[in-house]
């Protein structure tokens, strides 16, 4: 984390109405995209771009600051944390920057746990409920209530392969990406808002089971609903990899069966070319990583953390080759 925290604590202590009852900033996480701290004091969360070069720029701050209003407002939306001050003024803390109401919640997805180990299986049964229930209710919302860019999959496919070129990424996933561009999986009706990045890792917890929050809109935009399914319906078929899905191994946790019969009664859809879009989910998150590893060998940041990606990018380009040849 490259950021001066007493500079950031003295530009809001200046900027924000309640700024003199800031006793502190506590960084909660930095680095590759978006930066999230604590505000002590006045006990909210302040959003940020990364203070290096990251995996998703641009890092629009007035954009997400306008999904998480827009989703917030929305009568049937899902739940999301209220935000607060938005600033466009990099002067002030060194970036454009955000603020938004802080929840007491827990989030996991490479952990289980230890109040979900012990529970119930009707607890895992209700947690899937209620975040099936948040990502069908972006995929009911009217398309022009999300304040965000129309992407169809090709143009998602385009996308991620121009990033996957950047990355100079094994040919097997360009090729992948390519095929993608060239026959897209079909659509299942008309575009609507979509979340970008719904796994279960984005959810907010209280402990017990209730879903407070889902996070992470960055990624949010207007399109096929099918992109978010099919990210979901991936950390299911994985085989031996198992990456990002604690909680899945419980009993009571839904299987993807289960998870697809739910959103298709949720959205009167049909889950149309799952597993093309599965491997349209996979092959954006190992172009993302192939990019992460390239900023590292290209010394355009020094993140570790980023170099240790290197070993997870050949499994996840086999993963987008065998779901796009199934």
């Amino acid at each position: 984390m490259a950021r001066d925290l007493e500079r950031m604590l003295d530009g809001l202590r200046g900027y924000l109405a309640d700024g003199s009852r800031l006793s502190g900033i506590v960084p909660l996480s930095t680095g590759h995209s978006n930066e999230t701290y604590l505000l002590e004091g006045i006990d909210r969360i302040l959003r940020m771009p990364p203070s290096e070069e990251g995996l998703l720029p641009p890092y629009d701050m007035a954009l997400q600051h306008a999904v998480l209003a827009a989703m917030g407002s929305a009568a049937e939306g899902p739940p999301v944390p209220a935000v607060y001050e938005l600033c466009s003024d990099p002067a002030v803390i060194g970036d454009a920057f955000f603020v938004m109401q802080r929840l007491d919640g827990e989030a996991f997805e490479y952990v289980t746990p230890a109040w979900l180990l012990g529970a119930p299986s009707s607890q895992p049964d209700a947690m899937c409920r209620q975040w099936i229930a948040a990502v069908t209710a972006v995929h009911r919302l009217p398309a022009d209530c999300m304040p965000a860019a129309t992407r169809s999959p090709v143009d998602e496919a385009r996308h991620w392969l121009a990033v996957a070129e950047e990355a100079e990424a094994p040919a097997a996933l360009l090729e992948v990406l390519h095929g993608l561009v060239g026959a897209p999986p079909r659509s299942s009706g008309p575009v609507t808002p979509v979340h970008g990045d719904p796994k279960h890792g984005n959810c907010l917890w209280a402990r017990d089971g209730r879903l407070l929050a889902l996070l992470d809109w960055e990624m949010a935009g207007i399109g096929e609903p099918m992109t978010d399914l099919g990210y979901i319906a991936h950390f299911y078929d994985q085989g031996e990899a198992k990456l990002a899905t604690a909680g899945y191994e419980l009993p009571g946790w839904w299987s993807k069966a289960q998870v697809v019969d739910a959103w298709e009664r949720a959205t009167g859809r049909q889950a149309v070319d799952l597993m093309r879009y599965e491997a349209l989910a996979v092959a954006k998150i190992a172009a993302i990583i192939a990019l992460g590893y390239h900023l590292f060998a290209s010394g355009r940041t020094r993140d570790p953390r980023f170099e240790a990606w290197a070993a997870v990018i050949p499994g996840y380009v086999d993963m987008a080759v065998r779901f796009a040849a199934a």
